[in-house]
């Protein structure tokens, strides 16, 4: 996978508000295009369905493992709230400005630039907005938002993809051991975020494929407790391993706490459970061959 990705992306609205759209044309870094989308939203206005277009831009580049993006826009109004010009007043954009936020934390390196609807890719975009809109009025088969969901939902829902899974940490370098060690992740990026003190690391398999793990630790934080199991909201992370055997023997030798042996869960999967270093429980999986 490409570590650097170019997004151009476009929303309207026909009646602003009225029948939205969302697309985007993502590029790699030798300027070939690996992924375009375009989405029906229901009604939206056109601010709304600029920020959708977006996220969904920026939801691709996670689940594709960028490192740095940039991101081209022709709404000056959205990338003035994003790079901190403008404030966002308006409740809804709120809500969408919050979740771009979420997500760009995630990358090492992101910019936002406003463009000219005559720049080429955004051209592109605004006929992929223009022609979903079009199969949407004459029924033809469309990706479009369930009745009555507003901009901010789809973001959330059609135009999701599952990125990665957040944990604290007590001792980072010891967790990434951990995960590097047995499970066989590897560290995709690091994000220090000043404001609160923290730092996140982000892990993968090495196909790079697939939802991350994101450790996440408070250096300010001085406490760290896990509760007992039945009062837990989340219960565990689940990891598919070559050898539960195998896995499980190299755990003991390091004083993994092993909390459940391994049994056969059907017919073609072999289940145990262990803890990471801060508690989190951890399902192993292997399936038979």
């Amino acid at each position: 996978m490409g570590q650097k990705l170019t997004l151009y992306s476009d929303g309207g609205a026909r009646g602003n508000p009225g029948p939205a759209a969302a697309a985007y044309i993502a590029l790699s870094e030798a300027g070939v295009t690996v992924r375009t989308d375009a989405r029906t939203l229901g009604v939206s206005t056109n601010n709304q369905a600029e920020y959708v277009a977006l996220l969904m831009a920026l939801q691709f580049a996670a689940e594709y493992g960028a490192e740095e993006v940039v991101c081209y826009l022709d709404s000056e109004l959205v990338v003035n709230q994003l790079n901190g010009v403008y404030s966002v007043k308006n409740l809804d954009l709120q809500k969408l400005w919050q979740q771009v936020h979420q997500l760009r934390v995630g990358f090492k390196k992101i910019s936002f630039f406003n463009v000219r609807r005559s720049n080429p890719c955004i051209a592109r975009a605004d006929a992929l907005v223009n022609q979903a809109l079009d199969e949407q009025k004459s029924g033809k088969p469309s990706p479009i938002a369930p009745k009555g969901l507003s901009a901010q939902a789809v973001s959330a829902n059609a135009a999701c993809g599952f990125v990665h899974v957040s944990i604290r940490t007590s001792d980072v370098v010891r967790s990434v051991d951990f995960y590097r060690r047995f499970l066989g992740l590897e560290v995709v990026r690091r994000v220090e975020v000043k404001a609160t003190n923290a730092e996140l690391v982000f892990l993968q398999g090495p196909t790079r494929l697939g939802c991350m793990l994101e450790l996440t630790f408070y250096r300010d934080q001085k406490q760290f407790l896990q509760a007992d199991y039945e009062h837990r909201v989340f219960d565990h992370l689940g990891f598919e391993v070559d050898d539960i055997h195998a896995t499980l023997a190299a755990m003991r030798k390091a004083n993994v706490t092993i909390t459940d042996e391994p049994r056969m869960f059907s017919e073609d999967l072999i289940i145990a459970f262990v803890e990471d270093p801060d508690g989190t429980l951890i399902e192993l999986i292997e399936r038979k061959k």
